[in-house]
């Protein structure tokens, strides 16, 4: 049986959105301001799996040290680096995150020992935002907030089941949360973007949705929380059906942080 391993790590580079074959509207309409001549920068974490089965010598899937030296190796090529002008992978491709992470694939992979596998690449380039490749699918994540107010009452529990259950959550006024939401959609790269799904509109899509409940008390201004409760849970299903009625089979995942202790996701 396999065991995944995963280390995190860290590079600095600058890069430019350009499709030299389209006009400035074109590019400016779909990559925005990282179209600037001069590009912009990042500090990308970057989170390497890989998997194997635990070596009963050494009981361990792979040496971490043994990693942390590959994959520096290979990102030496990017960190500090403008990726459009002082690597070789970016003269056609723009280096989007999507992009950056299948060429971090083809660079890694390779080189692991035999026995190991490359499982999956996460490629952060803010906290809020990350590409994902597992050699087949290529997901892109985008985390958005909303404030909300709630209480959790059941309909079908008597006042007493519902202070016993929920507790302070019970409050007959309500209380509140900072709601975080990531949203991932999958699919393949398109060749000419470099994008899974174009960020302006997901963007938009996702604010429309979330209109309805951002600065909302959820139980008195939500339709669906009229006749269940509130939960994190009930909330995330719920966002769930909203966003695949915009996203179709593309919505792959939704995150719900209600707290930074609590985290929901959907589907299992």
């Amino acid at each position: 049986m396999n065991v995944l391993t995963t280390r995190r790590f860290t590079f600095s580079a600058a890069h430019r959105y350009w499709r030299p074959e389209w006009s400035a509207e074109r590019n400016q309409a779909t990559f925005g301001k990282c179209t600037n001549l001069y590009g912009h920068g990042h500090n990308y974490e970057l989170f390497v799996t890989v998997a194997g089965p635990v070596d009963p010598l050494t009981g361990m899937v792979m040496n971490v040290t043994d990693l942390k030296r590959l994959v520096n190796t290979v990102l030496d090529e990017f960190d500090h680096k403008h990726l459009n002008e002082d690597t070789p992978y970016f003269r056609e491709l723009v280096p989007t995150t999507e992009n950056i992470v299948q060429v971090l694939w083809r660079l890694i992979g390779p080189q692991l020992p035999e026995g190991v596998q490359l499982h999956k690449l996460r490629l952060y380039e803010n906290a809020d935002l990350y590409a994902e490749y597992t050699g087949a699918l290529t997901s892109f994540s985008r985390r958005y907030e909303f404030a909300a107010a709630h209480r959790l009452h059941s309909p079908g529990l008597s006042d007493a089941e519902n202070r016993a259950i929920y507790g302070k959550c019970n409050n007959a006024n309500g209380h509140g949360h900072n709601y975080q939401l990531e949203v991932s959609i999958g699919g393949a790269v398109d060749p000419a973007s470099g994008m899974v799904i174009d960020l302006v509109a997901m963007d938009a899509q996702v604010a429309a949705v979330l209109a309805e409940f951002d600065h909302k008390h959820l139980d008195r201004q939500v339709a669906d929380f009229q006749t269940m409760p509130s939960t994190a849970e009930n909330i995330l299903v719920v966002l769930w059906q909203r966003l695949h009625s915009a996203f179709g089979p593309q919505l792959q995942h939704l995150r719900l942080w209600e707290t930074a202790n609590n985290v929901f996701d959907y589907p299992a």
